[in-house]
């Protein structure tokens, strides 16, 4: 019991109570006009602060109310922008690839003037087709005729095997009946073009007829040389990727990687 009187705790508490028994005289003696200027000191800021919260939590549920609203109202704005721009960057790339083709078709028609271009797409392919052969929505009425080259920008694509007036079938470079004249464009030696099942298989061709001392190399294009009327002269067939002994004569024959991928 006399540890609980010498304790730090009961002498703060004593203190405590000393104090209120002091102020509670003192606003005794003083009467009422102390009592109340003491309750109006201690209520009266309790008040103004009440009010001040009251007031300020009024104020941010309307601005809470009103800002969902203005979010919302802006998110969509938001997404239509984003939907429009998406539309004007499809557009524009669009419009530069479609530039980027027609300066390759303006170009391919300046080098070749004894040939006339027509653009076409693809409509179709044939599934069985082990060499890539597909249908373009171009016929003889736009001035297409059996034997035409087919190219792109990127290169030589095939020929024209069969046509109606409407749509061309097209036979690819993978095909065994394709034969194309062609050169190394570095050195200027000239072949021919073919393929065979097993290369087609690999997606490759074959530059044929290559002489014994070659210089022809990997990396380097092979082109059409022009010969024979068919191809016009220096289109892109495809790269060079190795130098083979061919299994028929004494000559050599390169390994050539197409330009264009006529599978897909």
């Amino acid at each position: 019991m006399k540890d609980v009187f010498h304790s730090t705790g009961f002498k703060i508490m004593v203190a405590v109570v000393f104090a209120m028994l002091c102020l509670m005289l003192y606003t005794a003696g003083a009467g009422d006009s102390a009592t109340g200027k003491l309750f109006g000191f201690i209520t009266i800021p309790m008040q103004r602060i009440s009010t001040i919260v009251a007031n300020n939590a009024a104020v941010s549920a309307e601005s809470a109310a009103r800002s969902k609203e203005e979010l919302e109202a802006e998110n969509r704005s938001l997404r239509r922008q984003v939907d429009e721009l998406n539309k004007k960057l499809v557009n524009y790339y669009s419009a530069q690839q479609e530039n980027a083709q027609l300066r390759k078709f303006l170009e391919l028609k300046n080098n070749n003037q004894d040939f006339k271009p027509v653009a076409a797409a693809v409509i179709g392919r044939d599934p069985n087709d082990l060499f890539g052969q597909f249908t373009i929505d171009q016929g003889s009425q736009a001035g297409i005729s059996v034997n035409d080259p087919v190219v792109t920008e990127a290169g030589v694509v095939g020929w024209v095997s069969s046509l109606n007036s409407s749509y061309s079938k097209v036979t690819t470079i993978l095909s065994p009946e394709t034969k194309i004249s062609a050169m190394d464009r570095v050195n200027r030696e000239t072949g021919v073009v073919g393929c065979d099942i097993r290369a087609a298989d690999r997606s490759l061709l074959h530059l044929n007829y290559l002489s014994a001392g070659t210089a022809v190399k990997a990396g380097e294009l092979v082109v059409t040389s022009g010969i024979g009327g068919l191809y016009p002269r220096n289109l892109i067939i495809g790269t060079v990727k190795d130098v083979k002994n061919s299994s028929y004569d004494v000559s050599l024959y390169a390994e050539v990687k197409p330009a264009v991928d006529v599978k897909s």
